[in-house]
């Protein structure tokens, strides 16, 4: 029996896993409920009683239980007391006697409180993946029960590798598992998030982990079944990272020839993708609907750009469903210059609508890859936005994000010591790499011809299930 070898792009917003086995190397459906079978949304939901659900059906359940209902939250005390010294500052009147204070006499201070919701059936974690290289963020409480990031990114994975178990009919102990060429520009956190990825990986059964660069494999998936000399790039930009590489590819025959004949000549990359995209538009677009540009009372004060932030943060916009916030935000209201707004923006954090904004904002993006213009079109108790965008007004918008881009394109280039003119074949891969303003940049950089847009989820898979194979 022929020996199954596994590759998987665990992603910020999608995963894949590709497996070879004897002269077939194919990538496997992981999620029927999805558009793209073979891509499983990166979405983690764990119910209060301990359900775990994972893929789109992780959206639909946070949808469906959580999404327009009243949020309740409560403090609660933590059990710990600050304590505060008596007479810290030495007094200084003349009745000050110090024989007859004991400094190690202490009053009872401020008693801990936090704030927690009360009634939430479920939390909902996505991009998990951009969150492993913050060292500060080491794991979170789920109803009473404390979860490690990496615990939570092996829920994720230990649903792919069952599916790869299945097919194999037994458990299958290695993995050639797809990294970015940079988590983070930081190289302390660059180790921090592959040494979370790995321990991850092994929590979901993997017991040999073996990391490749994304953008390398989706060069090797392309370079494997052709035989002529080339020299390849490819732009992998998907939720969290765009990541670039350029490689060196021999005409030998076969392809573990190929691979052996094959050097990488430069990689770069940046942290910064289809998520950060779709903040900008929630930025440009949506701010003002929720009341970013009023001003309130006598004064005419603008309102606190704290609120907006928590927009972007829709997992923790909750947390401002406090009486006190939303009896200010009442206040606001009624001496606003934009009462409608404002009272969208209340409604949005009493009635946790903030993923349903996020999912708007990324359809309306992906729609604009084929459409000249979409409509943001949200409505919801009293939030009610019908929100044009041009393509023109689109690129506009993420202008910056792109050229942080191209820079990364730009260095790799300079690494691999080669001009735009001595590149063959530019192979593009990843959600993001389909927005029409960055393929025309790097058509006006490389050429149209020599663009090629490979699969847009599954390329990274199927070339880290080849570099198992033959590496």
């Amino acid at each position: 029996m022929s020996k199954l070898f596994c590759g998987l792009d665990f992603g910020t917003t999608n995963s894949s896993v590709a497996v070879s086995k004897g002269d077939r190397t194919w990538v496997l459906e992981l999620d029927a409920e999805n558009d793209t079978a073979t891509s499983l949304p990166s979405l983690l939901y764990i119910a209060r009683d301990g359900e775990q659900i994972v893929g789109r059906a992780a959206a639909n359940a946070f949808i469906e239980r959580n999404v327009g209902r009243e949020v309740l939250l409560k403090q609660v005390q933590l059990g710990v007391a600050i304590e505060g010294y008596v007479g810290s500052e030495p007094d200084k009147s003349e009745s000050y006697r110090p024989g007859l204070v004991d400094p190690s006499v202490v009053a009872e201070g401020i008693h801990a409180t936090a704030t927690v919701e009360v009634n939430s059936p479920g939390r909902l974690f996505q991009s998990l993946k951009s969150l492993l290289r913050h060292r500060g963020f080491r794991g979170t409480e789920v109803f009473g029960e404390t979860y490690q990031i990496e615990e939570l990114a092996a829920m994720i994975l230990r649903r792919i590798k069952k599916s790869v178990d299945e097919v194999a009919g037994r458990p299958v102990a290695g993995v050639v598992l797809g990294r970015p060429v940079r988590f983070s520009k930081n190289q302390e956190e660059d180790a921090v998030a592959e040494r979370r990825l790995r321990v991850a990986a092994e929590l979901a059964g993997f017991e040999k982990v073996v990391f490749f660069y994304e953008p390398v494999a989706a060069c090797v998936e392309y370079a494997v079944t052709r035989d002529t000399r080339q020299r390849l790039m490819v732009v992998d930009i998907g939720g969290g990272t765009c990541d670039v590489c350029v490689m060196e590819f021999g005409g030998a025959r076969g392809a573990m020839a190929r691979l052996a004949e094959s050097r990488i000549l430069g990689v770069s990359g940046v942290p910064i993708a289809g998520d950060a995209i779709d903040k900008e538009i929630i930025r440009a677009k949506l701010f003002p609907r929720f009341g970013s540009r009023s001003r309130y009372g006598p004064a005419q004060l603008p309102v606190p750009q704290f609120l907006f932030k928590s927009i972007l943060d829709w997992q923790n916009i909750y947390k401002l469903n406090t009486e006190e916030t939303i009896n200010w935000l009442i206040a606001m209201e009624m001496s606003s210059t934009s009462p409608e707004a404002m009272r969208a923006l209340r409604s949005l954090i009493q009635r946790n609508y903030g993923y349903l904004v996020t999912r708007e904002v990324e359809a309306a993006k992906k729609r604009l890859s084929a459409d000249l213009e979409t409509v943001i079109e949200i409505h919801k108790d009293e939030i009610d936005i019908s929100e044009q965008l041009e393509r023109q007004e689109f690129s506009h918008i993420i202008e910056h994000t792109l050229e942080s881009m191209m820079i990364s394109v730009q260095e790799a280039e300079e690494v691999a010591g080669v001009s735009p003119d001595g590149i063959d074949h530019v192979l593009t891969t990843g959600g993001t790499s389909l927005i029409p303003a960055l393929r025309r940049m790097l058509e006006n950089r490389y050429g149209a011809d020599r663009l090629m847009q490979r699969d847009t989820f599954t390329s990274v898979a199927t070339g880290l299930a080849v570099v198992a194979r033959y590496a």
